[in-house]
């Protein structure tokens, strides 16, 4: 903590539950200790250590448990945590993930300023498709700063079926927030439509995200392609839409 001593009080506990995570001391869904303890752990109040933790929660590392406590949240995929609705008044149903691919590309001059990397420098893309009892519905481009994730599996990415926020977790001990979702209704190009199934020119929804760790550095830009003629995508809870 005496190295954190410039801080406010709660970011500095802050810090130290994530360090505490990041090392495994606590596992996904699992319980932390009361706001008593790790304020005696810490040396702190309790309001200070329900500062802290509200934080947490609000950033989606922590979940709360009404009467029963604060537990660390998983890494679970964003497009597979939200619904896909039918229009015709079905339950909502979770899709299958299918990868197409992982292979190292340059960034141009706009995805270079985006991940705050000097132009040309080494990404992977990383592409699945999305599919609904069989059909696909939704295709995913992800790119990552090779330099921050070196030697990324295509096997390992398969084993984790596509989820590279739990990869990059897992594998590479960066933690990824939560980032802001912009939606914009846009028409398909060639590749989407080749990959989809669909003609070019047909409508889509358009999913864009850029998830950063909890340094605010950014870790990963996502954009997701969603055919909508009988599915609506509704995101996880917390999510709102915005139009891009």
């Amino acid at each position: 903590m005496s190295k954190l001593a410039a801080q406010p009080l709660y970011r500095q506990v802050l810090r130290e539950v994530m360090v505490a995570i990041e090392a495994g001391e606590w596992d996904e869904d699992e319980s932390l200790p009361s706001e008593t303890d790790l304020g005696k752990r810490f040396g702190v109040s309790q309001g200070t250590v329900r500062k802290a933790l509200d934080v947490l929660v609000t950033d989606g590392v922590l979940y709360r448990r009404q009467g029963v406590g604060t537990f660390v949240a998983g890494t679970s995929d964003f497009l597979l945590r939200g619904q896909f609705l039918s229009l015709a008044g079905r339950d909502g149903v979770k899709p299958s993930v299918d990868l197409l691919g992982c292979v190292r590309i340059h960034a141009g001059e706009q995805l270079a300023e985006i991940l705050g990397l000097r132009r040309g420098a080494a990404l992977w893309q990383v592409r699945r498709l999305l599919r609904v009892e069989g059909q696909v519905i939704g295709l995913e481009e992800m790119l990552l700063p090779e330099a921050n994730f070196p030697s990324l599996e295509i096997r390992r990415i398969r084993e984790l079926k596509g989820n590279l926020r739990e990869l990059c977790w897992r594998d590479f001990g960066v933690r990824l927030k939560d980032g802001e979702v912009r939606y914009r209704a846009v028409l398909a190009g060639q590749t989407e439509a080749r990959l989809l199934m669909m003609d070019v020119n047909e409508p889509l929804l358009q999913l864009v995200r850029l998830a950063r760790d909890f340094d605010g550095k950014p870790q990963v830009w996502s954009v997701a392609w969603l055919r909508t003629e009988q599915l609506a995508f509704e995101p996880p809870a917390q999510f709102g839409a915005q139009a891009g």
